[in-house]
């Protein structure tokens, strides 16, 4: 840390991603999320053809991806952010929405980005504690914040809340309110519809997880076309390069492929909670492509964490409270998972 940083930053360094190897050989990666299977095989052929171009910028808008994305989602192109990553989504938001000093609520735990970009715009970070089965916090939608936050699916707990009964908890919520549906393939239902009957809402989705462009950095936004305005006002000059944008068009357009992504992540994840289980672990309901779970008592998520690296698979655990005591395990396909499943059963965590 320089002499020069901004005293309202503090001495952290930000938000801290889940470990990545020099290199993929024999790490089984189950700690961020990515997807099991690689993407779509139009999707190579797609950014082949668009390197072709890179002497021109890419379009400011996100087109063709744009417009591809509002005919999949039912709406006008006009109510389509495209950006680089969810994370750019979120931090557009900010930008936008949030003047200094000003209020911004999130469940808690959830993404670790909020606090980090509260201080980035030195506005007030403050978080209300999500109930066991993971709904929001009695006063969520009636605590004034200019901008609030709902990761649905949530990270790192996997738990899901039904578009109806997130309608019900967000009841009279002044301000904008942004679901983050980075997960939500995976999971029953979407907000997006309801987006009509809410003028103040921003339904977040992203490429990584659910069509495995985790690599090319592509998410966006569906809002109304005020609050899409709002975001163009303070985005990047052309924040998703070409190659990026041609692979997400392409995964978008590979439907089947896309289901058997989904469908492969569910059937897994069922798979990996059962043996959890089985192993004496406590497992949280899961709408998600990860699992949060709690080893048995006699050994500490951090211990396991641990040795499960010295082995060389990697699992994401968050050393703080109150999530310190579970270990967030990435659905992988069913070789990872083998792999995973004999690794914790040499550990002798097994209560049986």
């Amino acid at each position: 840390m320089s002499r020069f940083r901004r005293v309202s930053l503090g001495s952290g360094s930000g938000y801290v991603p889940g470990e990545q190897p020099a290199s993929d050989d024999e790490w089984v990666k189950l700690n961020t999320n990515e997807a099991p299977l690689p993407p779509s095989p139009r999707v190579a052929a797609a950014v082949r053809d668009a390197a072709a171009a890179l002497r021109l910028y890419p379009d400011p808008f996100g087109e063709p991806l744009r417009s591809a994305l509002a005919r999949h989602h039912s709406v006008e192109p006009d109510q389509i952010f495209v950006a680089n990553g969810g994370d750019q989504v979120i931090d557009c938001c900010y930008r936008a929405f949030a003047e200094p000093g000003s209020t911004v609520l999130h469940p808690v735990p959830t993404y670790t980005l909020f606090p980090v970009l509260a201080r980035v715009f030195s506005v007030r970070d403050l978080s209300m504690p999500l109930q066991r089965d993971g709904a929001l916090h009695a006063g969520f939608a009636s605590v004034p914040a200019v901008l609030r936050f709902v990761v649905n699916p949530n990270s790192p707990t996997g738990q899901w809340i039904a578009p109806d009964r997130l309608e019900r908890q967000l009841d009279g919520a002044a301000g904008v309110v942004v679901i983050d549906e980075a997960y939500c393939d995976f999971a029953p239902d979407s907000c997006v519809s309801r987006l009509t009957s809410h003028d103040n809402w921003i339904v977040l989705r992203s490429f990584s997880k659910s069509h495995a462009l985790a690599g090319l950095r592509v998410g966006y936004a569906v809002a109304s076309r005020e609050l899409v305005a709002d975001l163009h006002a303070v985005q990047d000059s052309y924040p998703v390069d070409r190659c990026a944008l041609a692979g997400a068009l392409a995964a978008l357009q590979d439907a089947g492929y896309h289901q058997r992504l989904v469908a492969t992540v569910r059937e897994q994840r069922t798979r990996l909670v059962d043996a959890l289980c089985a192993l004496g672990w406590d497992v949280l309901p899961s709408e998600a492509n990860f699992v949060f779970a709690r080893p048995p008592e006699d050994r500490s998520a951090k211990d396991v964490a641990r040795k499960l690296r010295d082995q060389r698979i990697l699992v994401r655990h968050l050393d703080a409270p109150p999530v310190d005591g579970r270990l967030r395990i990435t659905v992988g396909d069913a070789v990872s998972l083998d792999r995973l499943l004999r690794a914790v059963q040499r550990l002798g965590v097994a209560t049986g």
